[in-house]
């Protein structure tokens, strides 16, 4: 078991990778990237900053970093900007919501955006693996 978890480390990377990857580009980016080009901006004014900017930043972050996840690209990079969004989620945005989501109907709670940090921190520590383009790009000699 220890040798298989060893040789498959950069499996492992890769499926956390591509799989958070695609529900927060999908689930999350595009629907913000959406809202931008049609003009109906619903998205909060933290940090003193216009809405349509936090929500520019949202979009860097869950679709550009995202994408770049799902490749490999920047990886941990890419990770360190994703769980500074999910933080700010977590803390800022759902602050005075509780930790867990009760039912589907229960309102925001912070459970998603701390496991989005806590995937994209293994991200972090991981790295891209040998299937990234990380792995092409930044091939050590």
């Amino acid at each position: 078991m220890k040798s298989f978890i060893k040789n498959e480390k950069d499996l492992v990377a890769l499926i956390l990778r591509v799989g958070f990857g695609i529900f927060i580009v999908f689930g999350h980016g595009f629907g913000k990237l959406q809202m931008l080009l049609s003009g109906d901006i619903q998205f909060p004014p933290l940090f003193g900053l216009d809405p349509k900017i936090n929500l520019i930043m949202a979009i860097i972050f869950e679709f550009v970093a995202g994408l770049a996840l799902i490749f490999g690209l920047l990886t941990r990079l890419a990770s360190l900007g994703l769980m500074g969004i999910m933080f700010v989620a977590a803390f800022i945005v759902h602050l005075s919501d509780p930790w867990f989501a009760m039912n589907a109907a229960g309102g925001g709670s912070k459970e998603m955006a701390v496991l989005y940090f806590l995937a994209f921190l293994v991200t972090f520590i991981l790295g891209g693996g040998k299937y990234s383009l990380d792995a092409l790009i930044f091939k050590k000699k």
